[in-house]
């Protein structure tokens, strides 16, 4: 862990620590709703029907629902959800240090590069996850009846965008650091 301490340590507000502490149980709250929604979705009938309907590119086609269907699409839908539970453990991590006053460190750096890089990985994992959730739904169909789909969408590029631009904006933190910490040494 590499913290920098100023010349001129200021204290951190207490906004900021107020703000660090709510984002960090928030992120954390997100996690485990996540995990929690997909076994809820996947066992209940009524919610997954209405999801297929108005979320899925299935839409109206016919799918079938079974035991193995729903195992594997709660499989399916946990490795899709697996980059951004990361990103949202990231995000607590990185505002957990805010709390506790350490801003311009390292590692806070590090963890916006790894939320970036999720993001990115989501955005890539996106359309290979619908395409297995399509398949899985429909392999189960009379014969003609399979389903493959796969697209990209907007908010795919955009999500891949605002990753490359954190992978950035943590790497220009990053420097910003380690020169402050040389030219500290300096004096």
């Amino acid at each position: 862990m590499s913290v920098v301490a100023f010349p001129f340590p200021a204290p951190v507000e207490p906004r900021l620590r107020r703000i660090g502490r709510i984002v960090a149980v928030g992120a954390l709250l997100c996690v485990a709703g996540g995990v929690l929604a997909v076994p809820l979705l996947w066992s209940s009938d009524e919610m997954l029907r209405h999801w297929i309907a108005t979320q899925s590119p299935l839409g109206a086609r016919p799918f079938t629902l079974n035991l193995s269907t729903r195992l594997a699409g709660a499989l399916i839908s946990l490795i899709g959800l697996a980059p951004v539970l990361y990103a949202l453990l990231q995000l607590s991590m990185l505002f957990s240090r805010f709390a506790r006053g350490e801003v311009f460190v390292t590692d806070n750096a590090w963890r916006i590069r790894r939320m970036g890089l999720a993001l990115i990985a989501n955005a890539l994992m996106s359309p290979l996850v619908q395409m297995l959730t399509t398949l899985n739904l429909t392999r189960a169909n009379q014969p003609g009846q399979l389903v493959v789909m796969f697209g990209i969408e907007q908010s795919h590029v955009l999500s891949v965008l605002s990753g490359l631009a954190l992978v950035a904006f943590a790497t220009v933190m990053a420097d910003a650091v380690r020169m402050w910490h040389e030219n500290s040494e300096i004096i």
